[in-house]
């Protein structure tokens, strides 16, 4: 049995990569969605952050396409991976193995507008690439 995860969120950093011994491409990102709750003290946010995996072409199409900041829709597998800290004491954290994504918008700025400049066009975007995105 696996839980699944849907969540809206923007990239922390610029995503990570690496190639396998086999050959599989892999790319790590975190993602940070936030939430709002109404409170006596007035309205707060709260942001949680999510460690994500990408494998094959869906990991291809990110290292390419996905930048700090960018806005993504990503549906995922969970999974809790156990790991030792700086003091080798036992730690435990969970993690989203992509399953599916969609591109929603480019870098926030500052005052809530989009910076589509470095986001691909869907009609521009070669047809592998369009095809790796709906996996």
């Amino acid at each position: 049995m696996s839980a699944n995860i849907s969540l809206i969120g923007n990239l922390g950093k610029e995503p990570e990569t690496k190639i396998t011994d086999n050959g599989t491409f892999i790319a790590n990102f975190s993602i940070a969605s936030n939430t709002f709750r109404n409170t006596a003290e007035g309205r707060v946010e709260k942001t949680d952050w999510f460690r994500v995996t990408a494998f094959g072409k869906q990991a291809e199409t990110i290292a390419r396409y996905v930048r700090k900041g960018h806005r993504l829709y990503i549906q995922g597998r969970l999974s809790f991976n156990p790991w030792l800290d700086r003091n080798e004491s036992p730690q435990s954290g969970a993690e989203i193995v992509l399953q599916e994504f969609q591109f929603l918008t480019g870098k926030q700025d500052a005052d809530g507008g989009s910076d589509m400049t470095a986001m691909p066009v869907p009609g521009e975007m070669p047809t592998e690439v369009q095809q790796a995105a709906a996996y």
